[in-house]
């Protein structure tokens, strides 16, 4: 029998081989927790542009986005309000969401996306320049310290995600972008 032999079959050494197991263990579930945790922690946006503003949109607020198209026109409406479309049956507001922030207008309608909302009172898309993509980024539903959201549409703002957290495609400008805040955004226009 060799001296390695002995020595792993003696009690001790075989106490001490069980403790590093359940340490090693220990170590690999605490690390599993961490990253579950972080991931918890993100949701998914979908990221749009206004001219050179990049807005994201939390992602369960999204039924589906459309090309652009024609809108017909209703009088009297605020200036966001591009007008209604017909979308499978049903009427559906169509508002620009840079004027509905407060920011100057971007392409028309019909050369961008609409990206219509679930979950409202009435059927409402959101006329958007381009659809980027969707970006897994923290979730920043509260003020975020250091950064004036003053010029940003700000009532219907709730934070910026700066662009080390929100990776994009090579061609799509800017990294970070403005968070929208949608039934914040909707209340100004619907019933």
């Amino acid at each position: 029998m060799t001296k390695e032999e002995r020595m792993t079959s003696s009690p001790d050494a075989e106490s001490a081989r069980r403790e590093a197991l359940l340490d090693a263990r220990a170590a690999a579930l605490a690390i599993r927790g961490h990253t579950t945790a972080r991931i918890a922690e993100t949701q998914p946006f979908l990221i749009c542009t206004c001219g050179d503003d990049r807005y994201g949109l939390a992602l369960a607020s999204v039924a589906q986005v459309l090309p652009g198209r024609p809108c017909t026109a209703v009088p009297g409406g605020p200036p966001a309000l591009l007008g209604i479309v017909a979308l499978s049956g049903r009427v559906v507001s169509v508002l620009a969401l840079a004027p509905a922030l407060g920011r100057l207008s971007g392409a028309a309608p019909e050369t961008g996306h609409f990206v219509v909302l679930r979950g409202g009172p009435i059927l409402v898309a959101l006329a958007v320049d381009r659809v980027v993509g969707v970006i897994q980024a923290a979730d920043s539903s509260g003020p975020n310290p250091g950064f004036d959201l003053a010029g940003l549409g700000a009532e219907a703002v709730s934070g910026y995600a700066p662009g080390e957290i929100a990776p994009v495609p090579a061609d799509a400008g800017e990294a970070g972008f403005v968070v929208v805040d949608v039934p914040r955004l909707l209340r100004r226009y619907c019933p």
